[in-house]
């Protein structure tokens, strides 16, 4: 069984699990409105009448039966998020023992270059004094602007992009191209 699949069966689990707790919640609050429905609304617990100690008691269930089935719902949703989270780790990993890892990590690789590329045109045009932002994606201007806003003093001297941005991409390349030369000598 490959890792991708045992992250699917997880999230799989973790989705069964959520589907679960959500049927013990909605059976609590079901008890819970089966309990009230039976006091008349607005009813006052009548003080010394013989009906006391059971009013007690079902209003002890009742908040019971609220709290068990609050629980189970935030239970469930903590399931279903970790599920969620599973699935979006899925799509973005690339596992050594996918069949198309090779070309997935070529992709990627080459992807990066791009944005490094990008980068190193953005702040040539910066040196040159014009700064062209036309030349980085989406994710990078929102990223450039991020900076400007939160911690200027990150920026180069004529407003190119902080310099671990460059750092980060490389060693991000050279990390999967360590993993693609690994891959490519095993693989026969």
């Amino acid at each position: 069984m490959t890792r991708r699949e045992r992250m699917e069966r997880r999230a799989e689990q973790r989705r069964e699990w959520a589907e679960g707790r959500r049927d013990k919640s909605d059976a609590a609050f079901g008890q819970a409105r089966a309990i009230s429905d039976m006091i008349p609304f607005g009813q006052p617990i009548l003080v010394g009448h013989h009906s006391e100690g059971r009013a007690r008691r079902d209003q002890v269930r009742i908040q019971s039966g609220v709290g068990k089935g609050v629980e189970h719902h935030q239970m469930a949703q903590h399931h279903e998020e970790k599920a969620d989270n599973i699935r979006a780790q899925l799509e973005r990993s690339i596992f050594s023992d996918d069949p198309d890892a090779v070309e997935r990590l070529q992709e990627r690789i080459a992807e990066l270059e791009a944005q490094r590329d990008r980068i190193k045109a953005y702040n040539a045009s910066c040196r040159k004094g014009s700064p062209d932002e036309s030349l980085l994606d989406d994710a990078q201007r929102a990223s450039l602007a991020t900076v400007r806003r939160v911690c200027p003093y990150q920026m180069g001297k004529k407003g190119e992009m902080p310099g671990y941005e460059l750092t980060n991409l490389g060693g991000n390349i050279r990390r999967l191209q360590k993993r693609l030369d690994g891959l490519s000598s095993s693989t026969p």
